[in-house]
């Protein structure tokens, strides 16, 4: 509608409206580094969700313990294979006396059986670990602990300790179940003796 075709008398408000000229509203430019702001944030997020997400799925690492690695070590042998030896008898002779040197095995050194043991079953055999540590603390191993693992390495069954001192107790508990791949490994033993079962593992 224009001017002309409107009705009405002219009033005091269209005398104030005719002298005014349209305002707007104009916003400043934004500077370029505010527009540049979220394509640099993406950028920096992206990399980092990406990467925590392939850690959750991958599962994070390879340890046989709770707080230890798994990368197997050459296995050390088992127990020495020494028999002792006797002296050789002689047959006795009019008027002497019959004598003997029996050599006797040095007695074994006391097994520190408080020493905290964990059995991790890993070989796809339900109940294993639980009735492994039964079997161990019938044995006198004091502290045995039992629960699942579902990492690849170790391959085979393998019974880790911490440091030397803990050999005698890794070799028993070895000769005990039967298992000969031991490893000294202190990152994965944790000063503890970790005990791998995988499959074929069968109790005495």
């Amino acid at each position: 509608m224009t001017r002309d075709d409107y009705p009405y008398p002219e009033d005091e408000f269209d005398a104030l409206g005719a002298d005014r000229t349209p305002q707007g509203v104009h916003r400043a430019p934004l500077p370029r580094w505010r527009q540049l702001l979220p394509f640099i944030i993406v950028l920096i997020l992206a990399p980092t969700l990406a990467f925590v997400a392939v850690q959750a799925l991958s599962g994070g690492g390879d340890d046989p313990s709770p707080t230890a690695d798994t990368t197997t070590e050459p296995a050390t042998d088992g127990e020495p294979t020494t028999e002792p030896t006797e002296a050789p008898t002689e047959e006795p002779t009019e008027g002497e006396t019959t004598t003997e040197e029996q050599t006797s095995e040095e007695p074994a050194a006391d097994l520190d059986r408080s020493i905290q043991v964990w059995v991790l079953n890993g070989s796809g055999v339900g109940g294993l670990a639980a009735e492994t540590q039964a079997f161990l603390t019938e044995d006198g191993w004091e502290d045995v602990n039992a629960a699942d693992y579902g990492r690849p390495q170790p391959s085979g069954t393998t019974l880790f300790y911490d440091n030397a001192d803990q050999l005698d107790e890794a070799e028993a508990l070895g000769d005990l179940l039967g298992i000969t791949n031991l490893v000294e490994s202190s990152s994965a033993a944790d000063g503890d003796l970790v005990l791998v079962l995988r499959a074929g593992f069968e109790l005495p």
